[in-house]
């Protein structure tokens, strides 16, 4: 038996195949996205999470500058107000409201008011951005307030936002978009134990949700879409310069949107993160540790120099 053919066909397949991942790769970034689907009926709304910085700040003023009206959410009113004053300004024609609510310590009476003041307007997008204890310490330096922190901020308060807000859009006569923002430290990255094991969750609550409008067959009126998310800086947490692998929160914000109506569950929402993402994937564990355990290291020991 000539083994040659086999080894060519072996080959051409291999290589057919490798050529359509990379073609669906690249078409991720380069198709238009499908947010204006989301734009329909009588002044369609967009609520944001964690607005009052950061990539959500950002979210705000995109949805704005594609014509949608915002709730803006945050724990802070003072930043919140002004946020919402800078939009006002640059957006005169859209509408803005704002809700103080704290995701870390809020009550299910308080998550089920918070919904109820959404009843007036026409909401067709969710963005469940908030997160909370992005902090670099070993877990037995972290208190368990900021453990509690974490885990409501980043599962907890969306998990319970999303459940509740289900209905309505399962009942809404055009399509919903819930947009979940979820983080590439989601596992193995030492020093952000439970903040990692909290967005993961809520990733994996994201997926599972996705699966579940199919069985319920409302796959086509509501879309699920959770985004990945790398280092950025001009955020709370981090104000080191823009390069290649951090980019600015306003460039995230629009890498994100552009994910919208991608059909798929979970991708990562800005390119040269998926390109970082992908070389580690590619790397033995052991190598992959011996990069990310001596990097993280180090940032502790500058976060302790801070203290």
């Amino acid at each position: 038996m000539a083994v040659a053919p086999i080894l060519t066909g072996i080959g051409i397949v291999s290589i057919a195949f490798l050529s359509l991942r990379f073609a669906r790769f690249i078409y991720l970034y380069l198709r238009p996205s499908s947010l204006s689907q989301y734009h329909y009926g009588d002044e369609p709304w967009a609520l944001v999470t964690g607005a009052s910085d950061g990539i959500g700040k950002n979210l705000a003023i995109e949805l704005a500058r594609n014509d949608f009206n915002v709730v803006l959410h945050g724990r802070n009113p003072s930043k919140l107000e002004s946020v919402a004053d800078n939009l006002r300004q640059q957006y005169p024609m859209r509408k803005f409201r704002s809700t103080v609510l704290d995701a870390s310590t809020a009550s299910l009476r308080e998550i089920s008011d918070l919904v109820s003041s959404l009843e007036d307007i026409h909401l067709t997008i969710l963005v469940n951005n908030v997160a909370g204890g992005q902090i670099v310490q070993p877990l037995t330096n972290t208190p368990p307030e900021q453990v509690d922190l974490s885990l409501n901020c980043n599962a907890r308060f969306p998990a319970h936002l999303t459940r509740s807000l289900l209905p309505r859009f399962a009942a809404s006569k055009g399509c919903s978009l819930i947009l979940n923002i979820g983080s590439a430290a989601n596992s193995f990255v030492p020093y952000a134990t439970v903040y990692g094991g909290s967005k993961a969750c809520n990733q994996a609550m994201s997926t599972s949700l996705n699966v579940e409008m199919v069985a319920e067959n409302l796959a086509s009126k509501i879309e699920i879409l959770c985004i990945s998310v790398g280092a950025v800086t001009e955020a709370a947490q981090n104000k080191a310069p823009v390069s290649l692998f951090t980019p600015a929160a306003s460039t995230m914000a629009k890498a994100i949107l552009a994910r919208v109506g991608c059909g798929r569950p979970l991708v990562v929402g800005y390119f040269w993160h998926a390109v970082q993402l992908a070389f580690l994937g590619a790397m033995p564990m052991s190598v992959t540790t011996g990069i990310v355990a001596p990097m993280m290291r180090d940032r502790w020991e500058d976060e302790k120099k801070k203290q």
